[in-house]
């Protein structure tokens, strides 16, 4: 297992979330749970790339900017995140701000598994990606563990 595949299963879990919750508009209940499940998968993601993913590509100057504006997409998602965490589920707003997030996050995940991905690989060998993988698990477990899941 390398950090490539460890990311590419988050963004289809996050992918298949937005499915989900897209099947379930009108339902309140579901929306409110799916919206949790999906909260809870971006901010982890999130959290791993920024402590293990990213400083391992920022080391190398030529990732330097799409680092930086894989951080900006990430500051996006965490205010559209908040927006929606008080936005009254099912309501038109709701459906709308949750539309703009996942394009978002379609956009980023397609820059960060071809541009990103295509930076990493030239300069991580399979012994560093094997490695990143650990760390990955890791610090997830920590973060889920820090917030009791």
């Amino acid at each position: 297992m390398d950090i490539f595949s460890l990311i590419k299963q988050d963004h289809q879990e996050v992918a298949s979330l937005f499915r989900q919750l897209r099947d379930a508009k009108g339902s309140r209940q579901t929306c409110e749970q799916l919206f949790t499940q999906l909260k809870e998968a971006l901010e982890l993601h999130s959290h791993a790339e920024e402590q293990v993913f990213y400083p391992a590509l920022e080391e190398a100057d030529v990732t330097e900017e799409m680092v930086e504006e894989a951080l900006e997409d990430h500051q996006l998602v965490a205010e559209l995140l908040d927006e929606l965490t008080t936005t009254p589920k099912g309501s038109a707003e709701w459906d709308e701000k949750i539309e703009i997030l996942e394009e978002n996050v379609q956009e980023h995940v397609e820059e960060e598994e071809s541009d990103i991905f295509d930076a990493a690989h030239q300069l991580l060998s399979a012994a560093d990606a094997a490695e990143l993988a650990e760390r990955w698990q890791t610090v997830k477990q920590e973060q889920m563990a820090r917030h009791g899941k």
